[in-house]
């Protein structure tokens, strides 16, 4: 029975390439296909998602040498074998014991610093112990709309493995637009400034903008002639309501959810609030620190003392900033287990502390339904697509799933419930476990909705994007 599942899930792989599936052009999914030829059981993801997470994408899987695939957990000879007669053929070397000997000199001279990876090229694991000897890691996500296209190469892969002709791949006209407008996104080690998440001081900045809510720009130094309060505290308080996608930084300005939230909760007290700004700021790839906090060390480590966060820290990037500003980072994690322990956060319950002075995080599955359906809609429109996966989503990084620690049965009871409210399509039928936007609705409808108290309108034009992509 075991060998019939592992034979059918194989089929079912192959059959979606055949069809020309974009997602199963991704490389995650071109490299499951290719395991379940070499591993002896059905569900190959989780380690596909592995080797895509240690060294970057399916070509410098296939060129890493033996020594370093054995490293990965799960990677056997059979494996190892398979992936490098791949490299072999595909790459068209002469000898196999050259190929196998060659350094990765060449990939790492066209590495990305990391302040210039996107946020889904990154995901979480760079405060593992071993991190200053990673490759930059890319995110699982076939949809993100800032990765690089599957090459004609990498769906020769599967073809040489299913026994099928190489299907040609030409890019989307989504894909070439999104290479055309391509950015780099710098990430910000620190959102605080040195200063404590103070709501109510937010509150006065808040108040500011939303007097001035007509001005396309507005200085810090009218700010701080208002508030009274020092430059630097200005500062600080500018960058954690960006953080929180309340406010546009460089023009200080309100964001369309911003000004929502400043006219009718400007404290940012109530349970709705706080779960978008949380998922905001906890699912932005550019707030580094709050990043790896809830996609990382609470998601993925084993509960550790702060003193043991500061120490992955200190690892995970010392080979990318200096201790001056690694020292920031130890302030930056105070910073973020104040506000969920002491400040406003601390009533989503989300973060707690043993006994033990470990910090764990609790799943949080009492969602304001419209907030939720908001978080799912502006998740997707990062991604440019109207589906997701269940299972795809509970491992995804900035994800709602991840930052709230929900596992795949919580995130499908969720789902079902806002399925039957109407607002998005749960497809379970023939083996399908995914979620169906409906095109009537946008993130903005679903937030103002939430605090006008009212049933979202189906008739709002669809959102072009996510609020922090």
């Amino acid at each position: 029975m075991a060998e019939k599942g592992k034979t059918g899930h194989r089929r079912r792989l192959r059959d979606r390439f055949l069809a020309g599936d974009a997602e199963s052009r991704s490389d995650e999914m071109l490299l499951e296909l290719l395991l379940t030829f070499a591993v002896g059981r059905k569900d190959v993801m989780p380690l596909a998602h592995e080797l895509i997470r240690v060294f970057g994408n399916l070509s410098q899987v296939l060129s890493a040498s033996h020594d370093e695939l054995c490293k990965v957990k799960g990677i056997g000879q059979s494996s190892i074998a398979l992936l490098k007669v791949i490299d072999f053929i595909q790459s068209g070397s002469a000898s196999t014991t050259a190929k196998l000997s060659l350094p990765n000199r060449a990939a790492r001279a066209i590495q990305q610093e990391l302040f210039e990876n996107l946020p889904n090229e990154q995901i979480s694991g760079q405060l593992s112990s071993n991190t200053a000897n990673r490759k930059p890691v890319q995110s699982k996500e076939p949809s993100v709309s800032d990765r690089q296209p599957v090459t004609e190469n990498s769906s020769s892969t599967a073809s040489i493995v299913a026994g099928i002709p190489t299907v040609p791949q030409r890019l989307s006209q989504s894909s070439k637009k999104q290479l055309a407008t391509r950015k780099s996104t710098r990430r910000k080690f620190q959102v605080s400034n040195g200063y404590l998440l103070e709501f109510d001081q937010l509150a006065r900045i808040l108040h500011f903008l939303l007097e001035h809510r007509d001005a396309k720009k507005i200085s810090r130094t009218a700010l701080e002639e208002d508030t009274g309060l020092a430059g630097r505290q200005v500062e600080g308080l500018i960058s954690m309501g960006a953080a929180m996608g309340l406010i546009t930084p460089g023009r200080q300005v309100l964001t369309p959810v911003g000004l929502l939230i400043a006219e009718q909760d400007i404290f940012i007290e109530k349970k709705g609030s706080l779960e978008w700004c949380h998922y905001v700021a906890a699912g932005s790839f550019r707030n580094l620190i709050w990043f790896e906090i809830f996609n990382y060390l609470l998601a993925e480590v084993s509960p550790m003392t702060i003193e043991e966060w500061n120490e992955r820290v200190r690892i995970g990037f010392s080979d990318k900033y200096s201790k001056l500003t690694i020292g920031k980072g130890f302030n930056e994690i105070r910073f973020v287990i104040d506000a969920y322990m002491e400040r406003n956060f601390s009533r989503l319950e989300l973060l707690h502390r043993s006994s033990d002075e470990r910090l764990y995080r609790r799943r949080y599955t009492q969602f304001v339904p419209l907030l939720l359906s908001a978080m799912i809609y502006d998740f997707c429109a990062t991604k440019e697509t109207h589906l997701s996966q269940i299972d795809e989503m509970v491992v995804t990084p900035g994800s709602p799933a991840v930052v709230f620690g929900l596992d795949a049965a919580s995130l499908r009871q969720q789902i079902e419930g806002l399925h039957d409210r109407g607002w998005l399509r749960y497809e379970t039928t023939h083996n399908l476990d995914q979620i169906r936007l409906k095109p009537g609705f946008s993130v903005l409808e679903f937030l103002t909705a939430h605090f006008e108290d009212r049933e979202p309108h189906e008739d709002t034009k669809p959102s072009p994007g996510g609020f922090f992509q």
